[in-house]
């Protein structure tokens, strides 16, 4: 095994490449634009009040979100530090997990080739919250699972497992699947008798469930709305509609490959022939293989008995992010292949890549005569309001969650309540309020809501040629 003094090496060396990298991507995300994505723009929204539950997701995120914005204020940099430093956490507690496994250049491998992960090297940068604090949940347990299994039943392990594994059921509930298919490949696996026998095994249960259940009991309360839009998402049939099992096969399958197809094609074309070698002596193969397993076998069941048709590749992200620890931790022997620098290599244009891309979109997407979400015109469009009368405390309705959350980074002592299309009308505030839209749909929201025609109000996207259409707003300030 290599000195301790290597190991440390190792591991300054990472941490000092990953606080430059996600600082880099902070700063990327900071000065790319002042515009929001769906899911930041979602937490501004729920920000705006502390609560057990928000619909389908559970609260965790948005709890440690509104933290952030209570330290740093309601803006784009609390967003980016959250997320990135669950990021540099994730990739933290895999290599940690890595170097009790493999040797430490493998093991420093086996967290960097995340990024080969593009729901994770990519899409994790782009716009998603609660898959990334999942993903961070399931990273940290398995470091706690692996430190338990390699030097014993601790008190304090069982602690931090069972606060950890109460956490991630607050962070995304796919965290039970990942629990339960860990907890199997641990229970088959022969030297860890002790851990599972052991009483403090109870205690780490107890601590879980104390930690979920305020949300438990709310969950209980509302699951219809809880459940709702994750069946929808999984556009479950009950297994009634013919073909359904075959859809929800072929969409897993299409999940599966999109998550780490690239990834092994990849490490298959770096080390050749080495790949397909595996060393027989190592215990951790035949613990991967139960893992994975198990994970097939609760997919399966969700095809043929909750009627699942529909698969994403992020709902995988927590469960196979493990896919390069299950690389390497098989085949040790890499560990002397000289192509490990063509990887790190490799690795180092991927990460360019990403950042480039998270940098430069607004730019690219206006080029490309496509302007999005962060090409929206938010400061010139609160510097309007304004210049309107518009004081920014007023509270505002509107009719969609992104342009709600742009709103309320903007405005952030006004309260925004989002009034969708077909919606039942919510409690609207007394008193005076701004109600804007923006697009075709803005009429609509207007007359809906009683502010009649409204003003109507034209501003250029962001980074897009002069003669591209500017975005359209209607706004009325109603007293």
């Amino acid at each position: 095994m290599p000195s301790s003094r290597t190991s440390a090496s190792n591991g300054w060396t990472l941490f000092g490449l990953l606080v430059l990298y996600f600082a880099a991507h902070l700063a990327a995300r900071v000065f790319a634009s002042d515009a929001l994505e769906l899911d930041e723009a979602e937490q501004v929204l729920w920000t705006q009040q502390l609560a057990a539950g928000y619909g389908a997701q559970p609260p965790l995120y948005t709890w440690l979100q509104w933290t952030f914005f209570q330290i740093i204020g309601v803006s784009v940099p609390a967003l980016a530090l959250l997320k990135n430093l669950l990021l540099a956490t994730t990739y933290t507690c895999t290599w940690l997990a890595a170097r009790r496994l493999v040797a430490p250049p493998l093991a420093v491998l086996a967290a960097a080739c995340m990024l080969l992960i593009p729901q994770i090297g990519w899409e994790s940068q782009r716009d998603l919250t609660h898959s990334v604090l999942v993903t961070c949940l399931a990273s940290a347990s398995l470091y706690v699972v692996v430190r338990l299994l390699d030097e014993g039943p601790r008190p304090a392990l069982y602690i931090a497992l069972g606060l950890i594994a109460g956490l991630g059921m607050l962070s995304k509930y796919s965290y039970a699947v990942f629990a339960a298919a860990l907890a199997l490949a641990v229970l088959l696996r022969r030297d860890a008798r002790a851990v599972w026998l052991n009483p403090w095994l109870i205690a780490s249960g107890a601590i879980a469930l104390l930690v979920f259940l305020p949300h438990g009991l709310w969950l209980i309360d509302h699951w219809q709305a809880a459940s709702a839009r994750t069946l929808e998402k999984l556009n479950t049939t009950g297994g009634a509609v013919a073909g359904g099992p075959l859809r929800g096969l072929t969409s897993l399958a299409g999940a599966i490959a999109a998550t780490v197809a690239g990834l092994y094609l990849i490490l298959a074309a770096v080390f050749g022939r080495a790949t397909f070698r595996r060393d027989a002596g190592s215990p951790w193969p035949r613990f991967w293989r139960h893992y994975l397993i198990a994970l097939v076998l609760f997919m399966l069941a969700m095809v043929f008995v909750g009627g699942a048709t529909h698969f994403k590749g992020r709902w995988l992200q927590p469960l196979l992010f493990v896919a390069p620890l299950v690389f390497f931790s098989s085949r040790p022997h890499l560990v002397d292949s000289p192509r490990l620098g063509w990887l790190r290599g490799i690795l180092v244009v991927f990460g360019l890549l990403y950042l480039s891309l998270a940098a430069g979109r607004p730019l690219l997407d206006g080029w490309r005569d496509r302007p999005d979400e962060l090409n929206e015109p938010a400061l010139e469009l609160a510097t309007a309001l304004r210049a309107a009368g518009y004081d920014g405390h007023v509270p505002i309705v509107t009719d969609t969650p992104v342009f709600g959350g742009v709103l309320r980074l903007r405005f952030p002592d006004a309260q925004v309540t989002v009034w969708k299309a077909g919606a039942p009308a919510p409690l609207l505030p007394d008193g005076p309020r701004l109600v804007i839209g923006r697009g075709a749909a803005a009429g609509d929201l207007l007359q809906r809501s009683g502010a009649g025609e409204g003003i109507r109000l034209a501003l250029p996207y962001r980074h897009v040629r002069p003669d591209l259409p500017p975005v359209e707003y209607r706004y009325a300030l109603v007293h």
